[in-house]
């Protein structure tokens, strides 16, 4: 399981697919994000729920859509930031 940081402002499922998006560092599709909420945190969402959360976090600034050929991906915004 990850290291989460929970932002206060978002629903708790959102805050675990932010936390999968840090931790991993580089874009993911949304399959890739589902079974990742399925291994990381036990936690079964359905396709809808998965977009509508990835929806809500592209519309707070939290994530970034990005295109890789046919694929359709996100990326935690600030993933590339390095210290």
């Amino acid at each position: 399981m990850i290291e989460c940081v929970m932002v206060d402002t978002l629903p708790e499922t959102a805050n675990q697919i932010l936390n999968i998006l840090w931790d991993r560092n580089h874009a993911m599709n949304e399959t890739e994000i589902r079974e990742a909420l399925e291994q990381e945190f036990s936690v079964k969402c359905e396709k809808q729920d998965v977009k509508d959360f990835i929806r809500f976090l592209i519309g707070q600034d939290y994530v970034e859509k990005k295109h890789k050929g046919l694929k359709t991906c996100y990326v935690a915004l600030g993933a590339d930031y390095v210290l």
